[in-house]
């Protein structure tokens, strides 16, 4: 089977839960080590999604929920953003509204 090394951020996986229930997620981060799809964190070389807090991850541990790279999707990349631009953006927005000058 052909693993997670094409994957992308802004890819979707479909994740399985209890290898049953398929619920669509967006990639929005990659690491060494982890694919993390918003508030799940999943096993780069396994797909066993990790949870600490219910004692999930890849083996030797147990998990409930996996993802399938053969059931992935091509997504649109997210275009990251200047936070400073965006801060400044933000703050010239409240000021038009509160009719100040700028």
């Amino acid at each position: 089977m052909a693993g997670f090394e094409s994957l992308s951020v802004g890819d979707v996986m479909v994740r399985m839960l209890a290898g049953t229930l398929p619920m669509k997620l967006q990639v929005s981060d990659i690491t060494n080590q982890l694919i993390i799809c918003s508030a799940w964190q999943f096993d780069k070389v396994t797909g066993a999604e990790i949870d600490e807090e219910l004692g999930w991850g890849p083996p030797p541990l147990m998990t409930g929920s996996y993802i399938d790279p053969s059931q992935t999707e091509p997504g649109v990349q997210r275009q990251q953003t200047d936070p400073e631009k965006s801060r400044r953006s933000s703050c010239r927005n409240t000021l038009k509204r509160e009719n100040f000058s700028i």
